[in-house]
């Protein structure tokens, strides 16, 4: 359980010894030094525990081979200016720009380099890890087991995307929530959090709202000035989410359009093939928690009940439930699942009580607690498994063969001949060069429409072009090269090389990332 410091220390007079006080009463240097040096000594157990989590992360960084996720965000703060970025592209990439701004200002005002985005990510997820450990009212078993889980270690710490800046905004709205008469401080962390992603877009608006429902049970309490404050609070929330509204509505041509328009025209035996909402929903289950929907089910509904004795039920039922809705309706990917593991783990740390309220707690609250500990402490043991396998495995494998490919077209002298790319992987293979080097599209980063859909491996242009190199990526190799190797080969092209990549997902493969070029065959 949590140690508490202020909690008084036998001295040696109370055990028969000499007595502490030095003449007049004050405290001699003796008995400083002995009820210090425990807490001090918890401390510096804190800082190492974050140093080997550091140690760790920046190792696993060193051996990653950044995706095509990583590189889009990259390459579009790169070659757009500000305004373009908001008022155009994200309308195409569906997630709120703070990420994109960020990068844009290290690239233009620090001129960081591509690889500089791993250390950009780590630091900010190294705040937020640093906040859990310091400031979370958790005990120190859990502080210290927390950080090495799965995605606070590896997924939203190694892969660099806005998602490591999530544990850092959602831990300090956690800090925040119980200080009712600063709302200034807590709509600045929600407004920011907004501005990541979608995720964190619902995490601030639940959070926001159980904040503000707090506020309203406290209202005869509170002081006429911070109730005006509130209204401010409530009305710059609103707006920045009706202003996201508007800046990420989607397009007419956006690609998942005629994505869903062609998935609606496939055989039923295809049709059925795909996602199921009962498959999401055991999926994202499994995903956040246990690695197994059930048991993962369980546990959520015995921390859901924890929460409701507390009184504190809102901050955590709010983002879970939305965020698993969200999942499973809209928009859900494998990576997408650690938003669901930080919006519980922050509604935890709102509901957990204070030292000195345990003091006071009956005996079935400090059972209840106990258990709750317990449950915490079985969750870190999965996906600490989860993350040393990844860890393992990232070290072993390459996450992607974006870095391979660009090696590989950079010894060939294939833009000499030219290069036609395909797919949205092809934006981890652009962000290796400093300028485009596929002659088949306008943009380094994958502009997703419609129309650049349906150029793919389009006969007339290939023929007009004749480039010297073909880059396809592939999450099935094998399949693609069964549907487009003959094509390809028709149009009087053979396989060169394989960049092989596995997008590592705790203990397994999520899907693959292959690119495969082919070179042109002299006639």
């Amino acid at each position: 359980m949590q140690e508490d410091s202020s909690k008084s220390h036998l001295s040696p007079a109370g055990a028969g010894g000499t007595d502490q006080l030095a003449p007049g009463g004050e405290t001699s240097p003796a008995a400083k030094l002995t009820m210090r040096s425990p807490v001090w000594g918890w401390r510096v157990t804190d800082f190492g525990v974050l140093g080997l989590w550091l140690a760790m992360v920046s190792f696993i960084i060193r051996h990653h081979e950044k995706w095509a996720d990583e590189a889009q965000a990259w390459l579009i703060a790169r070659d757009l200016d500000l305004r373009t970025i908001w008022f155009h592209e994200l309308r195409y990439e569906g997630s709120p720009g703070l990420w994109h701004t960020m990068l844009w200002f290290a690239q233009r005002v620090f001129h960081a380099p591509y690889d500089s985005i791993g250390i950009i990510g780590m630091a900010f997820a190294t705040a937020g890890v640093a906040l859990l450990i310091f400031r979370s009212p958790f005990p120190r078993i859990l502080r210290w087991l927390l950080p090495f889980t799965y995605f606070l270690v590896y997924q939203y710490a190694v892969i660099a995307r806005s998602y490591t800046l999530l544990p850092l905004l959602s831990f300090t709205a956690a800090i925040l929530f119980r200080n009712l008469k600063r709302p200034g401080r807590m709509t600045l962390v929600l407004v920011v959090m907004a501005s990541l992603s979608l995720h964190g877009t619902i995490i601030a608006g639940c959070v926001g709202l159980a904040y503000l429902i707090e506020a309203v049970k406290s209202w005869p309490d509170l002081d006429p000035g911070i109730r005006q404050r509130y209204l401010f609070c409530v009305c710059a929330l609103v707006l920045t989410l009706v202003t996201l509204f508007l800046v990420l509505k989607p397009a007419p041509d956006v690609e998942e359009f005629a994505l869903k328009t062609k998935l609606a025209q496939l055989p039923e035996a295809l049709m059925a093939m795909q996602p199921t909402r009962i498959t999401k929903l055991s999926a994202v289950l499994s995903g956040a928690f246990l690695d197994e929907p059930i048991v993962s089910g369980i546990f959520l509904a015995l921390f859901c009940a924890w929460c409701f004795l507390r009184r504190k039920w809102l901050p955590f039922i709010l983002p879970v439930a939305t965020l698993m809705i969200f999942y499973i309706a809209v928009h859900g990917y494998a990576q997408h699942q650690g938003t669901v593991f930080i919006g519980a783990l922050t509604g935890l740390w709102i509901a957990w009580p204070a030292t000195d309220e345990q003091k006071s707690f009956a005996p079935f609250e400090k059972l209840t607690t106990k258990v709750m500990v317990a449950l915490l402490v079985c969750i870190c043991a999965v996906n600490i498994w989860d993350a040393a396998v990844v860890m393992r495995n990232e070290y072993l494998y390459p996450y992607s063969g974006a870095e391979d490919a660009a090696r590989f077209l950079k010894s060939a002298g294939a833009e000499k001949r030219g290069i036609f790319g395909y797919a949205y992987g092809m934006a981890g293979v652009e962000a290796y060069f400093d300028h485009n080097i596929e002659h088949n599209r306008q943009t380094t980063y994958y502009h997703h429409s419609a129309e650049t859909a349906d150029r793919f491996l389009n006969s007339s242009e290939i023929q007009a072009w004749a480039p010297g190199y073909i880059v396809i990526f592939s999450e099935d190799p094998n399949y693609t090269m069964s549907l487009l190797g003959s094509r390809v080969g028709a149009e009087g092209y053979q396989l060169a090389h394989v960049s092989d990549g596995y997008q590592l997902y705790k203990r397994g493969v999520y899907v693959r990332q292959v690119y495969l070029i082919f070179r042109r065959v002299n006639s």
